[in-house]
């Protein structure tokens, strides 16, 4: 079976796997209560919450510029956030082998005239950035009296998750990657993205862009709270969208597409709302990011942008040293 074939039958399994979880939580949750509360929900909120994602991204946008320019890449905002978001819009909107995350590394090598695998490195360091910071920020509140609630595993994970990353970090600054990399060439890529943990300025600039983003999207969580008419406490709320966003990024699902609505209604029942209203506080959430990634497609169009083969996703090729 090719590589492509290959990829294509994962895909198809993750979107089995999505819409089977999100049946159950249907079942469980009760379809007609959850689209009752939908209908209740303030509707008006939808736009200023896609309003406030197209501004988020365009904070993520600058972190990725800003740590690309770490490895001599040289683009403007306005072209790495157009980028962004036609990579949000492949990630959501187009099921298929190319990801999001694929079609920023090609778009940037090109732009740019660079090796793909360097591009690699800016996507894995824009990532491991923003993931730092969140598993901080998440670490930090589960260690007060807010995070009470939280059933004691997601705690534990979070804390345990985040030592390790700090731990691994740590442990990267102190590799003697340069005398390893005579004997293994194949660690050039590591080494060359050795900037992102040894330059202490960029990493703490970086993470604190990161936060920057994490906040405006915990507001917007506020504002989805306040659009079902529910009641949840800010800390906690961090706390919630700090473990949703981190399992939502398991790779057996298509885009964290049930397995997100799962967690939003099990952490929210964990204050008293109902799982049904849990669920709709998912959807809502959803719909947003489904809009938003819809204007990734727009930007699509009107920038004329070619849309990548499944050669510009070979990975093998991308992570082969020069």
């Amino acid at each position: 079976m090719s590589q492509t074939a290959n990829n294509s039958w994962k895909t198809v399994l993750k979107v089995v796997l999505s819409l089977t979880v999100l049946a159950w939580i249907f079942h469980q949750a009760g379809l007609e209560k959850t689209l009752q509360s939908l209908k209740e929900a303030n509707l008006w909120y939808v736009p200023v919450g896609v309003l406030i994602y197209l501004s988020s991204q365009v904070v993520s946008s600058y972190r990725w510029q800003f740590l690309s320019h770490a490895l001599g890449f040289r683009l403007g905002l306005r072209t790495m956030y157009e980028f962004y978001l036609i990579g949000m819009f492949f990630n959501l909107c187009i099921p298929g082998a190319i990801g999001g995350d694929v079609i920023r590394m090609v778009y940037l090598a090109k732009e740019c005239g660079r090796k793909k695998r360097e591009a690699f490195l800016t996507i894995l360091a824009e990532r491991g950035v923003g993931l730092a910071a969140l598993l901080i920020l998440t670490c930090i509140i589960c260690f007060t009296a807010a995070a009470n609630p939280l059933p004691i595993t997601a705690r534990a994970s979070v804390i345990v998750l985040t030592a390790g990353l700090l731990l691994g970090t740590l442990s990267l600054r102190w590799l003697p990657i340069d005398r390893w990399e005579v004997k293994f060439p194949k660690l050039a890529l590591i080494n060359q993205a050795r900037v992102f943990w040894t330059d202490s300025d960029l990493l703490l600039r970086s993470i604190g862009i990161s936060f920057c983003n994490h906040v405006v999207m915990i507001i917007l969580h506020m504002l989805i709270a306040k659009a079902m008419g529910i009641q949840v406490p800010l800390l906690y709320m961090v706390c919630v969208y700090g473990i949703v966003s981190l399992v939502s990024v398991l790779p057996i699902f298509f885009g964290g597409l049930g397995l997100r609505e799962g967690a939003y209604q099990l952490l929210l029942a964990k204050i008293g709302i109902a799982p049904h209203v849990g669920l709709a506080f998912g959807l809502y959430w959803f719909l947003i990011i489904l809009i938003t990634s819809g204007v990734g497609g727009l930007v699509l169009i009107k920038g004329h942008y070619k849309t990548p083969t499944a050669s510009d996703s070979d990975w093998e090729e991308t992570l082969e040293a020069s």
